[in-house]
This record gives structure tokens, C-alpha cells and sequence, in this order.
């Protein structure tokens, strides 16, 4: 694998974007939202952070919601097309699943590994869309060894190369206890990170969906971005780290417009910057269009995002955002908005 010199100290957000995964039953029950239009505009959405929190859970079928989390299974619209959505769906916390949007119907229910055992699936996926990427190198690290020592020094925990259909499968023992990332390095592609599963570690990781961001769309959004006074000290992107994802509907995978990625922790006084990509390539301060797109600068340590869509929370669950150079890192939100229609049937 091609090693690319990495300063220490500016790798020390990326122990930050391992995502969060509290327990429903911490989570005040949230407001259900229909999005039977569609909408193919430059969007908005109201500046509050929302009314309530929709939890990040799935009903497993026979197999009913286990010890990693009970409760917000009347928070879904339709059933999952497999056993389950996420490892909530499971009584043995193991959703044995390669994608998160959308869910796959070949998810499964699994044992337990052995005991300290994670077992990682994932796709390796091109930014920020749904094509897969096969043969593609991915890393799994400590998040703490490798954000003091960064990528060429840390030893990883994991490696694989991803398949013809872009899959990898692979068991850690992870140790750390701030959590787990993945790094994807690839021709023409910038370095890109996203964090897997956070203590305590369930039996596979919580994010299946791994995206590589191509480097020609990051050349377009500096170029993009490039007169935004507001950014001035944070570009470029990837040279000076940054945080790129992506609105996804939780049903279809298909990008979520309207939607506003608003700060847990800080609301309105976060000092977080968010800019959505329009349709054209240009970008807005409002809120996602129809590309679902944003790109999010100067997040504080651990500060904590979710998105509203008409000042109601409508993300599945909040992500912590890192930035840290020379790489781009992804904190993508599963939008709960029903799509006018079964797509499981």
C-alpha cells in the first residue's frame, strides 16, 4: 500500500469521527415526518434544531431488539427488507449487513464472534453516491494510536482489499477506547477516513457504507468555495483537512433535500461552518438540494451533528465531526423521511 507522510498533531481530530451510538431509550421519542414531494430545489429548513431525535433502530424480524438498545422500532416507516437494519434489530447485536442506505434484504440476524471479536462488513462506495469500488485498499485502526501517530506509523488492526462488488469482511480485536476508523487510499481518489463503531463495542461495527471522495470533486468544491470569505484559513479541502457527507434517505439511499445539519451540542452558537452543494456546483448556506451534499468546517472537539428538516429532527442518529490534514473525513446522516412508497415491496 502507498504510504503518504502524515504530520502527527493534525491527525489528532480523526479520533472524533467514530460515530455515536447512545441508546435509544436516552433519546426522547421523535416526531415522524412524510416526504411524499419531490423536491428537486436549492431547499431550506428553519435554523432551530427541532422538536425530538428519531432513533437509529430496526425491527428484526423474529429476532427482536437486543441489549445494545430497545425501543424507537415505531419511529420506522416500513419494516426492513432483511432481518434487520442495524445491529439494534438483533437480540445478539450483530446485523450482519454490507450497506446502510439502503439497507440490503440479505441482512441477517448473526451469533456473537468470539469474545472481544468485531466483525467488520462494509462497502467501499464512490462519493457520494452508490457505486461500489472493487480492489480497493482499506485500513482499520486504534482511533488513538493512529491519531497520535497517524497512518504510516500506526499499526493497523485490520486490512483487506475490497472485492468485485466493493465488500470487505474482516475481524478486529479492538482495544481502543475511543474507537475504530477505516481509511481508504486509491488512485484518484483523496485519503479519506470514517469511523466504524465507538466503546462499547458491539459485535460489528455500526457504518457500513464507506466512502472514497473523488479528488476532482474536491479540486471543484475548493475552486467552488474559493471567494468565501467565511473560509478563509480552512481551505483547501483535504490539504487542510475538512469534513464532507452526504443526506441520505434511510429507505432508498437516494439524497435528501431541505435538510439542515445543525449542531447537538451548541445549536445556533456552534462555530461550525456548513456549506451545501447546489446542483450547478456552486454552494448555499441554507440547506441540502437535491444533491444531499455538504461540507462542514471548524467543528469543536466532539461536537456532535444531526439534521432537521423543518426544524424536526430527522436523522436516525447524531455523528461526531473530525477534521484533520491532509485528508477528508465523512460523517453522513440517515434521513427518516418517508418516500411516499413502500421500495421493499
Amino acid at each position: 500500500m502507498k504510504r503518504i507522510a502524515t504530520p502527527l498533531s493534525p491527525l489528532l481530530p480523526l479520533l472524533l469521527l467514530v460515530p455515536t451510538l447512545g441508546c435509544p431509550a436516552d433519546d426522547a421519542e421523535g416526531s415522524q415526518v412524510s416526504d411524499t414531494g419531490a423536491d428537486d430545489g436549492e431547499g431550506s429548513a428553519d435554523d432551530d434544531g427541532g422538536t425530538g431525535r428519531l432513533d437509529d433502530t430496526g425491527s428484526g424480524g423474529d429476532a427482536g431488539p437486543g441489549a445494545c438498545g430497545e425501543g424507537g422500532e415505531e419511529n420506522l416507516f416500513y419494516d426492513p427488507p432483511g432481518q434487520c437494519y442495524n445491529n439494534m434489530g438483533c437480540a445478539t447485536c450483530n446485523c450482519r449487513t454490507f450497506r446502510d442506505n439502503p439497507p440490503l434484504a440479505e441482512a441477517v440476524c448473526e451469533p456473537d464472534p468470539a469474545d472481544g471479536q468485531l466483525t467488520v462488513t462494509a462497502t467501499v462506495l464512490e462519493f457520494p453516491g452508490n457505486t461500489p469500488i472493487p480492489a480497493t485498499e482499506v485500513a482499520v485502526y486504534n482511533a488513538l494510536e493512529i491519531g497520535l501517530m497517524g497512518p504510516d506509523n500506526a499499526t493497523p488492526i485490520g486490512e483487506t482489499t475490497a472485492d468485485g462488488d466493493g465488500r470487505i469482511e474482516l475481524e478486529v480485536t479492538p482495544v481502543d477506547q475511543i474507537g475504530i476508523v477505516a481509511t481508504i487510499r486509491a488512485s484518484g481518489f483523496v485519503d479519506t477516513a470514517t469511523g466504524l463503531a465507538e466503546p462499547p463495542y458491539e459485535a460489528s461495527n455500526a457504518i457500513h457504507d464507506l466512502f472514497a471522495v473523488p479528488q476532482s470533486d474536491i479540486d471543484a468544491w475548493n475552486a467552488a468555495l474559493g471567494n468565501d470569505a467565511a473560509l478563509e484559513g480552512f481551505l483547501p479541502l483535504g490539504d487542510n483537512g475538512g469534513v464532507v457527507g452526504v443526506a441520505r434517505n434511510r429507505y432508498t439511499g437516494e439524497p435528501a433535500a431541505g435538510i439542515k445539519i445543525v449542531s447537538l451540542d451548541n445549536g445556533a452558537n456552534t462555530g461550525a461552518i456548513l456549506r451545501y452543494l447546489n446542483t450547478d456546483g456552486t454552494f448555499n448556506a441554507d440547506a441540502t438540494t437535491s444533491t444531499g451534499v455538504y461540507v462542514l468546517f471548524n467543528p469543536v472537539l466532539a461536537e456532535e451533528f444531526e439534521a432537521a428538516k423543518d426544524g424536526v429532527v430527522v436523522s436516525t442518529r447524531a455523528n461526531r465531526a473530525g477534521s484533520g490534514a491532509p485528508a477528508v473525513f465523512t460523517m453522513n446522516l440517515t434521513i427518516n423521511l418517508d418516500p411516499g412508497v413502500n421500495p421493499f415491496e
